[in-house]
């Protein structure tokens, strides 16, 4: 048979009623062997407390710790398995207070039980000595069918929670991803109306390499991954862009491997600090602006290397920073523990170094 199995289809109301009444059976019978051998026509009596008490810990115990659990706070679970003795405890003492007298002074197992409970009182019912007697009763009598209560309840707890993480996760990558878009074109275009006011004969020219980096935001930007191959071509073509506008003018040295492996990087991640170098070092100034761009394949390593020259007499931008901040913040939420990012800023450079473990 093929397929996933369908629970919920299979979980309807009345299966659900059906398996609760089959396990209450099951736990009767527990009790009842557990309280027919000390004998005595009191056996129901005692397991119908078990019952009661089992009963209100089992079916409190989903609004009780669930919204704690999935808050990814376990503590609740000591709390409630303190609570849940305490309970249990309690109604064990008033029960024998009350079934006392009715029974008698025999010499019965059951007579010597209930006096064990009351002859110190409820308070001596937490003594060392009663206390390690008494909790191995309450693990064989409430424990063990809370177990899979519990179980439950924590299982459905953590669900929801990675499930809530993985939701914010996937919201704040998606959000990322729908800043580098803009963020990009925005520069791109700062450099074409720079070069319309000079009336570059290159502008045109530029436009059309544009054209060719705008086709691949919105094509292969938007896919989950990409392969490296596609990523590195674009950031080949970004550079070409700018080496139209710049001309022979400013030294732009690169190194950037051909790749053939079938690697796969997340879209748009390696551009931002190449954009970085050209935004605030040859946008800014041309005097003393350099760029050195190394892209290389070690083995299951990808090391980028941007470094430019830097003016520090310019005028700085007004706004930025956008797309680094981004691009860290994606890295760390695709690559964790996965990559390391050094960036070096001096007098009259900045660099960055980026190694990522494909």
């Amino acid at each position: 048979m093929g397929g996933n199995f369908n629970w919920s289809k299979w979980y309807t109301p009345k299966v659900r009623v059906v398996s609760h009444i089959l396990f209450w059976f099951l736990v009767s019978a527990l009790y009842y062997i557990n309280y027919n051998r000390i004998g005595g026509e009191w056996t129901w009596i005692f397991v119908s407390k078990e019952l009661f008490v089992t009963g209100s810990l089992y079916y409190s115990a989903s609004w009780i710790i669930s919204k704690w659990v999935s808050k990814g706070k376990l503590y609740p679970l000591i709390v409630f398995f303190i609570f849940a003795y305490i309970w249990w405890i309690g109604w064990t003492y008033i029960l024998c207070q009350a079934v006392e007298d009715l029974i008698g002074k025999t010499e019965s197992r059951f007579n010597n039980y209930i006096r064990f409970i009351l002859e110190d009182g409820f308070f001596g019912l937490f003594h060392f000595k009663k206390f390690a007697a008494l909790i191995l009763d309450f693990m064989y009598m409430a424990a063990i069918p809370l177990a899979p209560k519990l179980t439950k309840v924590v299982m459905e707890g953590s669900i929801k929670m990675v499930k809530l993480e993985r939701d914010n996760l996937a919201m704040e990558l998606a959000f990322l991803k729908s800043q580098v878009s803009p963020h990009l074109l925005f520069n791109v275009l700062n450099s074409l109306y720079r070069m319309s006011e000079k009336n570059d004969p290159n502008t045109s020219k530029t436009v059309l390499q544009l054209s060719n980096l705008m086709r691949y935001v919105l094509y292969e930007g938007q896919n989950e991954e990409i392969s490296l191959k596609k990523e590195v071509e674009f950031i080949k073509n970004y550079v070409e862009l700018f080496k139209i506008r710049h001309g022979n003018k400013v030294p732009i040295e690169t190194d950037i491997a051909i790749i053939n492996e079938p690697y796969r990087v997340i879209p748009l991640i390696l551009i931002p600090f190449v954009e970085n170098a050209f935004k605030h070092g040859i946008e800014r100034s041309r005097y003393n602006a350099w760029i050195n761009i190394s892209l290389r394949l070690v083995q299951d390593t990808l090391i980028l290397s941007v470094s430019n020259g830097v003016n520090n007499n310019a005028e700085k931008p007004v706004a930025g920073g956008l797309g680094l901040q981004n691009v860290k913040r994606r890295l760390k939420l695709y690559y964790p523990d996965r990559h390391t990012l050094n960036i070096k800023e001096m007098e009259n450079s900045y660099s960055v170094e980026l190694i990522v473990n494909l």
